[in-house]
């Protein structure tokens, strides 16, 4: 009968997976700064929370999360844009929408400037907004005196993050303790790890060289020289089309993340041309880290994490006690920590890119803000430790049996994973211990 119930559970889990991971162009539509993948802005959480078995309360939440909303990290784009265009007017080539976009631009690089990759002030909100939630959702936890440890990148936005979700539990409660650092000395886990072998792939090349053509047919930017230019053959002769378009999604990506500037450079592309932006780097993003199948698996290098993750959980679980954990990083670990966790978001990638987009979606996985958090609950008496596994602070389902979705048995989470590092049999690329 318990093999029933545990057989059914991962029936259901595995039909909603399917019918929730699809993407459809409607669901775009209605929400087009989702079309805009890793710059995407955080979406609400459903709000479900499933409330554990009987007698569980909550001692200890891990989580990993990426910055909030951002300046994109570099000015190359602006400058790119900017400079093409002072061009063309100067030669007298640019349309009367070319030269309000060419006025857009300006507004929004001298706005950016010197700004690279900081966190804006919606971000900010972002990050305390989640760290509000925590505290609503598990009062019975976060209402303890409890130490929260806290580190992050030691690059600006990721530390800035973790401040304001920190400020906010503090504010929620001020007798929590906590410590916060950005360290080298965590980054070997915080970010991915190069010190780590990764196994090669034979058709990682071919794989990239199909991503190239889909980038340039996906961001073709026909359009964008026609509204731009009165004479797209001469424009022609020193704009590429294709840099044009990518540069141009970029910078509209961003506005996303700067709503007060009150600045947008959707009215450049038509929906479909927004929405094949979103299939270009959906695509781009799953090959850069080796989620899709036959590419190199980048992944490896966030392997670190994941042990970090579970020998944490462990000592916590053994001791008894009660604490919040945070890691506050970059996307490019999020989205393959994801992947390696087997969250139902990450895991149906295909190298079909022209339908990846079907099956698998950034904005699910790595919006600005975007987080995981495994939950743990404990029961007196018992030695049963339940663990809710959240993606974006929404329950989501990992690929390990259970009886009792969305919670799941720590002994068998923890057996899970250690053999997961164990038969990946990661290598070192020098003998610095301190790495491991």
């Amino acid at each position: 009968m318990k093999h029933t119930r545990i057989t059914l559970a991962i029936l259901a889990v595995g039909l909603s997976v399917n019918a929730w991971s699809q993407t459809s162009r409607a669901e775009l539509l209605s929400h087009i700064e989702l079309a805009s993948s890793n710059y995407c802005n955080y979406p609400n959480p459903t709000g479900h929370l499933t409330p554990p078995p009987e007698g569980y309360q909550p001692f200890y939440i891990t989580h990993y999360g990426r910055h909030g909303a951002r300046y994109i990290t570099d000015d190359d784009p602006y400058k790119f844009l900017v400079n093409k265009l002072d061009s063309a007017q100067e030669m007298g080539l640019l349309t009367p929408t070319g030269v309000d976009a060419l006025r857009r631009l300006k507004l929004a690089y001298a706005d950016a400037y010197r700004r690279d990759g900081d966190l804006t002030q919606l971000g900010a909100r972002q990050h305390r907004a989640i760290a509000h939630r925590m505290c609503v959702n598990y009062p019975s936890l976060m209402q303890q005196p409890l130490t929260v440890k806290a580190n992050s990148s030691t690059v600006r936005r990721c530390m800035l993050s973790m401040a304001n979700f920190c400020l906010e539990l503090k504010t929620m409660n001020p007798n929590l303790e906590v410590e916060m650092n950005a360290s080298e000395h965590d980054m070997y886990y915080i970010i991915p790890n190069d010190s780590i072998e990764i196994p090669t792939s034979e058709r990682d090349g071919e794989l990239y060289d199909i991503l190239s053509e889909f980038k340039h047919r996906m961001l073709n930017g026909r359009h964008q020289m026609e509204l731009l230019f009165n004479d797209t053959v001469k424009a022609g002769k020193f704009i590429d089309a294709h840099s044009l378009a990518d540069n141009l999604w970029d910078v509209n990506s961003d506005m996303f993340c700067l709503p007060e500037l009150r600045l947008s450079f959707s009215d450049l592309f038509t929906e479909d041309e927004i929405i094949d932006g979103f299939r270009a780097y959906n695509a781009s993003w799953c090959l850069w880290e080796g989620l899709m199948p036959g590419a190199q698996p980048n992944y490896y290098a966030i392997y670190p994490l994941l042990k970090n993750f579970l020998d944490e959980a462990h000592a916590m679980v053994n001791s008894g006690k009660s604490g919040i954990r945070l890691r506050f990083g970059h996307d490019s670990v999020l989205l393959p920590f994801s992947f390696i966790l087997g969250v139902q978001e990450a895991t149906n990638t295909t190298d079909d890119m022209e339908n990846l987009h079907n099956t698998f979606a950034l904005f699910r996985l790595i919006p600005m803000a975007g987080n995981v958090q495994w939950v743990f609950f404990r029961k007196p008496g018992s030695d049963d430790v339940l663990v809710k596994f959240l993606m974006n602070e929404n329950e989501t389902s990992v690929p390990i049996p259970t009886d009792c979705y969305p919670f799941y048995h720590w002994k068998d989470v923890e057996n899970h994973y250690r053999t997961m590092l164990k038969n990946a049999n990661i290598t070192y690329k020098s003998n610095i211990n301190e790495k491991e």
